[in-house]
C-alpha cells in the first residue's frame, strides 16, 4: 500500500516496496467469462431438456443453493493480519493488542515527536512494519528512492531484533499464506459464479412465462426498477459501512479529514463481508419458496383454465361436425327430389 506525499522538506519521503505474485489478478478478469458462459449454458440446458415454467424454476433454485453452500468455504479461506506495530502487533512483537488498545507510541519513539497521522510504513529486518521511520525510532537514514535504508531504528530493539537494526520503505511483504490459498480461493470462485450464473436464464425466463402477454413489458420494467431500488443503489451504502468498522488505521487527506483506510482486520473484513452477502441470500431463498408456492398456484390455474376452454372448444367442435354431416345428409336427400331444399 503506497502512503501520502509528503511536501519536499520533510525528511523521509513515503515509499512503496511492490511485491508481485503471478496470482495477484483482478477476480472479475476471470470471474466474467465463468458467468456469461453459465447463461449460456443454462439456456442450452433449457432448451436441451424443454424445461417448462416449473422446471426451469427448480432448475434455478438448485443453482443458487448449490452455489451458495459452496459459498460457506470461503469462509475458512483466509489470511493473517500483516505484522504492523502498535496495530496488529505490539512493539514487543505480541500479538492481538493494538486493534483493541491503539498504542503507535512506545517508549522507542517517546522523544522523537512522531505524528500519529503520518503512514510512510517502512519494514524492519524483524519483519514488523512500523508506520512510519519516525515511529520505528529511526534516527538516521543512507541512500535514495527505493535503496532507502533507514539506520539504527531502537523500536526493533524492542522485538530483539540484534545487530544493525536498519528498516527499508515498504510494508514487510511477510504473508506467504495468502499467495498459497489464493489460487484455491479463485478456483471455487470461478465455479461457484458458473454454478448460480446456470439459474440466470431460466429463472428470467419464468418471469417471461408467467406473465400476460399484455403485461410482460410491465413486468420487467418493475423487476428492473425493484433490483436497482432494493439491491444496486442501496447495497454499496451498507457493504460499505460494514467494511469501515473493520479498518484497523485511517489515513488523513490534505484538509487533516479521515482519508482512506490503510490496514484492515482481515479476519472480521472476511466474516462480516461473507456473513452480510450470506444472510441476504438466504433471505432470498425464504422468498423463492413463497414464490414455488405462488408459481404452483398459477399454473394449476392455467391448467384450469386450458381444460375448460379445451372441453368447450371439443364440445363446439363436435357440434360443428354433426351440423355438417346433417347438412350433407339433408343436401344428398333433397337431390332426389324436384324441388330443391336449402339445409340450414
Amino acid at each position: 500500500m503506497s502512503g501520502e506525499v509528503k511536501p519536499p522538506h520533510r525528511l523521509y519521503c513515503c515509499m512503496m516496496l511492490p511485491v508481485e505474485s503471478p496470482f495477484l489478478l483482478r477476480p472479475g478478469v476471470i470471474n466474467i467469462p465463468a458467468v456469461a458462459l453459465g447463461m449460456f449454458s443454462g439456456g442450452l440446458v433449457m432448451k436441451r431438456y424443454k424445461l417448462g415454467i416449473m422446471g426451469a424454476a427448480k432448475f434455478a433454485f438448485g443453482t443458487s443453493l448449490l452455489g451458495f453452500f459452496l459459498s460457506l468455504f470461503f469462509l475458512a479461506m483466509g489470511c493473517e493480519n500483516s505484522k504492523v506495530a502498535g496495530i496488529t502487533v505490539s512493539y514487543s512483537r505480541e500479538e492481538g493488542s493494538s486493534y483493541r488498545e491503539p498504542s503507535l507510541f512506545s517508549d522507542c519513539n517517546s522523544g522523537c515527536l512522531c505524528s500519529r497521522r503520518e503512514w510512510d510504513p517502512v519494514c524492519g529486518e524483524n519483519g514488523i512494519t512500523y508506520a512510519s521511520p519516525c515511529l520505528a525510532g529511526c534516527v538516521s537514514s543512507s541512500g535514495s528512492g527505493r535503496s532507502t535504508v533507514f539506520d539504527s531504528c531502537r523500536c526493533l530493539a524492542l522485538a530483539g531484533q540484534p545487530g544493525n537494526l536498519t528498516a527499508t520503505p515498504g510494508r514487510c511483504p511477510g504473508r506467504e499464506s495468502c499467495d498459497r490459498i489464493f489460487p484455491y480461493f479463485m478456483a471455487l470462485s470461478v465455479l461457484s459464479s458458473f454454478i448460480i450464473s446456470l439459474g440466470g436464464t431460466p429463472g428470467f425466463m419464468v418471469l417471461i412465462r408467467c406473465m400476460k402477454p399484455e403485461l410482460k413489458s410491465l413486468a420487467i420494467g418493475i423487476h428492473t426498477l425493484a433490483t436497482r431500488t432494493l439491491a444496486g443503489i442501496p447495497a454499496p451504502i451498507y457493504f460499505g459501512a460494514i467494511i469501515d468498522t473493520t479498518c484497523l488505521k485511517w489515513g488523513s487527506n490534505i484538509c487533516e479529514g479521515r482519508g482512506a483506510c490503510r490496514i484492515y482486520d482481515t479476519s472480521a473484513y472476511r466474516i462480516l463481508y461473507l456473513g452480510l452477502t450470506l444472510g441476504l441470500r438466504t433471505l432470498s431463498f425464504f422468498l423463492c419458496i413463497s414464490g414455488f408456492v405462488f408459481l404452483k398456484r398459477h399454473i394449476r390455474r392455467e391448467e384450469r383454465y386450458s381444460l375448460t376452454n379445451g372441453s368447450a372448444e371439443l364440445d363446439s367442435l363436435r357440434k360443428e361436425e354433426n351440423g355438417s354431416v346433417l347438412c350433407e345428409h339433408c343436401l344428398t336427400a333433397s337431390d332426389g327430389r324436384h324441388d330443391r331444399e336449402t339445409c340450414l
